[in-house]
């Protein structure tokens, strides 16, 4: 698979989990975002999610696609109980892939110019199909030839979401030239979040007003363009607090805040809980993890 001058390997792993779950006893998992895809088919039971401001009830046979960076949480209502296929993995996979030679949109673009923040409907038998092969062949002995079949399993679920939207009015759709501008910016997040970003320098490289810019990021992102920045800072936080032992002083600096209490009350604005609280969860949760079974 080609895109533009460079080859994508197949047989890179951009999986991190593919399992099947169940989760009784009023479980509940707070909210949360990360920069990976997560993909859930409920298998029996039913359980609630709560996405960025909307919650909706899955029950059997109900596939949800998450996108990176949103805020999110999973819970159980009273003593229900909920098994469920559970995928994860990287968004990079999707961003290195175009519907359209020299295009700068990606999958992981066109997938948020459809459905924003999640995708949600009842599993259709290709898509269930290949859940399913993803988790088995992850689980399995994993040859590179499984690793391939695994990324274009992936791969196919997303062109079947994206199919699933019809032919979008052009009307929805951001024109080349906003795409672009659009697709510049959030390359530019991603290499500078742990930098002061300001809108109008983003805008001033695209050689556009910061109001024009602020106004087409909204209007196809369904986000505030100062919004995405913040949750995108706070979603590395989170990174860094399960992968390093860093201060949380430390880490608001590697996200481009200096100020620690202005990195707490932006914390908890977005996740609904302070940074050490957080802290405390993910500590608690590694170490029923690592208890001997």
């Amino acid at each position: 698979m080609k895109q533009g001058n460079k080859y994508l390997p197949l047989c890179v792993n951009f999986i991190s989990g593919a399992t099947i779950q169940y989760r009784s006893n009023h479980y509940h998992f707070p909210k949360h975002l990360h920069t990976s895809c997560e993909l859930y088919l409920i298998k029996s039971g039913t359980c609630s999610m709560a996405v960025n401001n909307q919650v909706i009830q899955c029950e059997p046979d109900d596939f949800v696609f998450l996108l990176p960076n949103v805020v999110h949480s999973f819970y159980l209502n009273d003593d229900d109980s909920c098994e469920f296929y559970h995928i994860h993995f990287s968004s990079e996979l999707l961003s290195q892939i175009t519907l359209e030679e020299n295009s700068s949109i990606n999958l992981l673009h066109s997938l948020f110019f459809c459905c924003s923040s999640l995708h949600k409907q009842t599993v259709t038998p290709e898509i269930k199909k290949a859940v399913c092969s993803i988790i088995e062949l992850y689980n399995s002995s994993y040859s590179f030839i499984d690793t391939a079949n695994i990324n274009l399993y992936l791969i196919r679920i997303t062109l079947l979401i994206l199919k699933s939207y019809g032919d979008i009015p052009v009307t929805q759709m951001p024109a080349k030239t906003q795409s672009q501008y659009i697709s510049f910016t959030l390359h530019y997040i991603e290499k500078n979040y742990m930098n002061k970003v300001m809108i109008d320098d983003i805008a001033d490289r695209l050689n556009i007003s910061g109001r024009y810019l602020s106004k087409i990021f909204s209007q196809y992102m369904n986000i505030s363009l100062g919004n995405y920045i913040n949750i995108y800072r706070i979603n590395q936080a989170i990174h860094f607090m399960s992968t390093t032992d860093l201060n949380l002083t430390e880490i608001a600096g590697m996200i481009g805040l200096k100020d620690s209490q202005h990195f707490s009350k932006l914390f908890f604005n977005i996740i609904g809980i302070t940074p050490s609280q957080y802290r405390k969860f993910i500590s608690k949760k590694k170490r029923k993890r690592d208890i001997p079974k």
